[in-house]
């Protein structure tokens, strides 16, 4: 049977693990913190020394890490993916990275006859469930299509090495931006005597039930919504500088994100802490919604 070697194994890596479980694939696993190791292995993979060692035990390394200079250190060091990677073999990095750290990849792969393909993954679009953003040539593609079947509910080719990323920047941008512009919304109402709540029960729109009950813990685990947004709108903005794309609502959304990142305590981490940064402006954080008039 095939196997599966994961390097990454937190809050995707593990649920790639449980997509993974009880199919034809056999499941290796590495991550540089031994707990998510061992949480791993309790979901039937076999633990690697490294990425070097479980690259040489896989037909297929599916990379899960935080962004680019992890995927470049695990792919590059001494004891990464690359020195150990073989003819035949398949790369999915499912990490969302900058689009030239994609193309450098592919490339690298290719030196050795092995395929490439980058996959980031979502699990926020409109649509319910994981979807993939499958960027490569179209026979890496077809090398990894069936695992990719497995990894998501759905996925799409978008076209050549990087494409991908770039999409998922784009979704990216719009859910960081999103949330950006509601939590100012909120801010807006609470300041002025309105009760926010009114924007979903009366007329039905999805603001963030994190920002109406300013629920501040960390989304999920690892990274979180509000550092994983700081740092894909951030690789957003090295790509549209080196394109020459003006992306000015995306330039002020992202200082809103260093601003709010500063201020995040360490178990907090969902971009509803955006509305802190709104609150700190109108010197209001501890404040909780009072009417405009004060009648009882």
């Amino acid at each position: 049977m095939p196997t599966v070697g994961v390097v990454g194994v937190g809050y995707i890596g593990k649920r790639f693990l449980d997509r993974l479980a009880d199919t034809e694939y056999d499941t290796v696993a590495y991550d540089v913190d031994e707990s998510q190791v061992a949480a791993a292995t309790e979901r039937g993979a076999t633990a690697a020394d490294s990425p070097a060692d479980l690259t040489r035990r896989s037909e297929f390394v599916v990379l899960a890490l935080p962004g680019t200079p992890e995927v470049e250190a695990v792919m590059e060091s001494d004891d990464g993916v690359l020195g150990a990677l073989s003819t035949g073999q398949t790369v999915v990095d499912a990490t969302t990275t900058r689009p030239d750290t994609s193309r450098d990849c592919e490339r690298w792969c290719e030196s050795r006859d092995a395929a490439f393909v980058e996959a980031p993954i979502t699990r926020a679009a409109p649509r319910d469930g994981a979807h993939m953003m499958v960027g490569g040539t179209e026979a890496a593609y077809e090398s990894a299509r069936d695992l990719i079947a497995v990894l998501s509910d759905d996925h799409l080719h978008v076209g050549a090495a990087g494409t991908a990323t770039v999409l998922k920047l784009a979704l990216q941008m719009r859910y960081a931006g999103r949330n950006a512009l509601d939590a100012e919304i909120v801010e807006f109402t609470r300041d002025n005597g309105v009760d926010p709540a009114h924007l979903r029960d009366f007329f039905g729109m999805d603001v963030s039930e994190r920002l109406l009950d300013r629920e501040f813990a960390q989304g999920i685990e690892g990274l979180g919504g509000l550092a994983i947004w700081h740092k894909d709108i951030g690789y957003a903005r090295d790509v549209a500088r080196e394109t020459g794309t003006a992306l000015p609502i995306n330039a002020a959304v992202h200082e809103a994100y260093k601003a709010t990142v500063r201020r995040a305590g360490p178990e907090e981490g969902h971009a509803a802490t955006l509305l802190r940064y709104w609150e700190l402006l109108n010197d209001a954080t501890e404040r909780a919604f009072q009417p405009a008039n004060d009648e009882q």
